[in-house]
């Protein structure tokens, strides 16, 4: 059987379009794991409702908000207990094509395989960097995903255009975690998510837990899936919860060294001073930097 993860915080109607969206294009024998993370909006009673009697949906009302990396374990559990092979991890804001199907054949038919990823659209039409063809250096990470990305944004550039020349179902280091399929089996294999992160970077970690196990990560640009990035992710408090992640990634999974983080951090309030002076938010650089150390200290 066929797990399908999602997990849901407010935005509940996005969440039924996403169902709706697998039930029209899923021809295997799958159950849907939606998880209401402790929304505050009244979204789990109104999930219940509709969805109670749905042979095809398993809800569960978390007493708190979980994040991803803890959501999503607790999702995966249900699905080891229900004896599924195969598994998909989907954000709530996903709306499936009609080969999603595929992705559990490439599983299927490759077994060096943890995962495999499909090609993500905006709703625009544009296609969102999903994957990464290889690991990043220290310079590269900060020309990449710092301010320092608008100095480079040619470099960005190549590398979409490297990632359009891909056809075919390729090996790749990093694959977005808003859509992908995965082996349940090996995904315990691996020790399922990190539970250390509350959002963000836990596709970083994710990889170097497969690299770590001698596991490959797929990418089939012939499967793809429309999302709707980043609509519950703005605000000061994924931004401390960002960089807290970031920090626990480098420092647990990488060796670049302490001065690396410790000039990332710097980066990182800065940058968050620039956000919020611009806003004209000054509480929230004092909410960000306390967030941040207190997050740190766990």
């Amino acid at each position: 059987m066929l797990g399908i993860a999602i997990i849901n915080f407010n935005t509940y109607e996005k969440t039924i379009d996403c169902i709706d969206s697998i039930r029209k294009v899923m021809d295997a024998d799958y159950k849907i794991y939606l998880l209401d993370n402790d929304s505050p909006n009244n979204s789990g009673t109104i999930l219940m409702q509709k969805y109670s009697s749905d042979k095809d949906i398993e809800l569960i009302l978390s007493k708190e908000n979980l994040g991803y990396a803890r959501g999503n374990n607790l999702c995966i559990q249900r699905m080891i207990e229900d004896h599924c092979d195969y598994g998909i991890i989907s954000n709530n804001d996903i709306i499936c094509g009609s080969k999603i199907n595929q992705l559990i054949v490439d599983l299927q038919e490759n077994e060096d395989f943890l995962l495999f990823g499909p090609k993500v659209y905006h709703p625009n039409g544009e296609v969102q960097l999903s994957i990464r063809l290889k690991k990043y250096g220290r310079l590269e990470y900060l020309r990449k995903y710092t301010r320092l990305s608008k100095l480079f944004s040619q470099e960005r550039q190549m590398e979409y255009k490297e990632i359009e020349k891909i056809k075919h179902l390729t090996s790749v280091q990093w694959v977005a975690g808003a859509f992908f399929a995965f082996s349940v089996k090996k995904f315990q294999q691996i020790g399922l998510f990190d539970p250390n992160t509350f959002l963000f970077y836990e596709e970083d970690i994710l990889s170097a837990k497969a690299e770590r196990a001698n596991m490959l990560l797929g990418y089939d640009p012939n499967v793809s899936v429309m999302h709707y990035h980043g609509a519950s992710t703005v605000g000061v408090q994924p931004m401390i919860a960002s960089t807290v992640s970031e920090q626990y990634y480098f420092n647990t999974y990488t060796k670049y060294g302490a001065f690396f983080s410790r000039l990332l951090k710097s980066i990182r309030l800065f940058e968050a001073i620039l956000i919020f002076v611009k806003q004209k938010k000054w509480q929230n650089i004092s909410i960000y930097k306390k967030g941040v150390k207190k997050g740190l200290n766990k």
